[in-house]
């Protein structure tokens, strides 16, 4: 069963970041959140938003940051508010970022309780209804007066995000069951005053491309989902990120973290550096999914096609051994490197096949002129 799962997870993937790419989204993060996630979310999107705007978009990036804020708060928020229900795993939100000509649209999904919705609902509307001199003002009516009944209530940081992107809230409510139901919010940021907010609402494109990418994860049981750009400076929190999310989980902790380290150092070695990123790193894609009693890690990235025959050369020598061979080649070459010839270079993967204890699966599919999609993926036994 659990070779299936995998093998479900490995043929979805490339689909899976296709269409990533298609819907202009530049940074997906999909599981559970906490505050300590939420900070490490903020950096790693911030950083990447910082390195593909320019100096004169300060205050974009600023407005940018405010709303990623609000939003995982709101999801934060709401998790706290049904905290006694502990089994998120059946309900993991979503925070992703896309970028459409000259707009961003900053989105989150996350449950609610069914009892929550009509003044949640009426909270919106209002703050939708309302001109920006209007909103300013019910602004400050909220603060000195505290919750306005005739308003529809508080709801102060939907009141700013709508005032800080200067367009309305998007919204959209899917029920799950008799108690629960998602509800996505995305707002909007225009990079100048000529990019307003498209007509329509929860029907918008941009948001159902969300809610479609949200329902492909949950019924692949992708546990864990980050795409963006990966690099050296915000690996260490993309770790972090994980790390903090297997807390929650009945994972075997230290050996998936180790074994993680090794994916995400793969895609950073291996990775194509293309201009199209402004230099903020690897663009690439890596999930943890599982089934039974296994843990299967999975990541892809662009990879030129000279350096196709040198890492397959590389997986299938380190496939080729025993477990007993693999353990003394390793030794080997961390006792002496000249002893390494061409053929006998990829530590890495000899490590990250010993970590696992399976063989590495992979598979290059060509994406266009010289390049290829390089997918790679193993997995770590679950302790019961």
């Amino acid at each position: 069963m659990a070779q299936e799962s995998g093998q479900n997870l490995f043929e979805i993937a490339y689909p899976l970041f296709q269409r990533i790419h298609d819907n202009d989204f530049e940074y997906v993060y999909r599981g559970f959140f906490d505050h300590s996630i939420t900070k490490k979310i903020l950096f790693l999107a911030d950083t990447n938003i910082a390195k593909v705007t320019n100096q004169s978009q300060a205050t974009l990036q600023k407005r940018i940051y405010y709303i990623m804020v609000e939003g995982l708060q709101n999801i934060t928020h709401h998790q706290e508010e049904i905290a006694n229900d502990k089994d998120f795993d059946k309900f993991p939100g979503i925070f992703a970022i896309q970028k459409n000509g000259g707009r961003y649209y900053i989105s989150t999904g996350n449950i609610v309780a069914n009892d929550k919705i009509e003044s949640l609902k009426s909270k919106l509307d209002v703050i939708n209804s309302l001109t920006p001199d209007e909103l300013k003002k019910f602004h400050r009516e909220i603060l000195s007066n505290g919750n306005i009944s005739d308003k529809g209530g508080a709801g102060l940081g939907l009141i700013e995000m709508s005032r800080k992107s200067g367009n309305k809230l998007l919204y959209s409510f899917e029920k799950l069951d008799e108690e629960f139901t998602y509800f996505y919010l995305q707002t909007l940021i225009p990079t100048d005053a000529s990019y307003g907010t498209p007509d329509g609402n929860s029907h918008h494109p941009s948001l159902e491309s969300v809610k479609a990418l949200h329902r492909q994860m949950n019924t692949d049981n992708i546990l864990l989902y980050f795409n963006g750009f990966f690099n050296q400076e915000n690996l260490l929190s993309l770790l972090a990120i994980i790390k903090s999310r297997m807390n929650s989980m009945p994972l075997t902790t230290i050996k998936i973290s180790n074994v993680m380290v090794e994916m995400l150092q793969n895609i950073i070695k291996h990775g194509h550096k293309s201009d199209a990123t402004g230099g903020a790193g690897i663009s690439g894609v890596f999930f943890l999914g599982q089934m039974g009693n296994e843990t299967i890690l999975t990541s892809g990235n662009i990879i030129q096609d000279a350096a196709k025959d040198v890492i397959t050369e590389r997986l299938e020598f380190v496939n080729g051994m025993t477990k007993d061979e693999l353990s003394d080649y390793y030794d080997d070459i961390l006792l002496d490197f000249d002893t390494a010839d061409a053929k006998k270079t990829g530590l890495g993967f000899s490590d990250l096949r010993i970590k696992s204890d399976r063989p590495l699966k992979y598979k290059f599919l060509p994406v266009g002129d010289n390049e290829q999609f390089y997918l790679l993926q193993t997995s770590v036994k679950t302790k019961k």
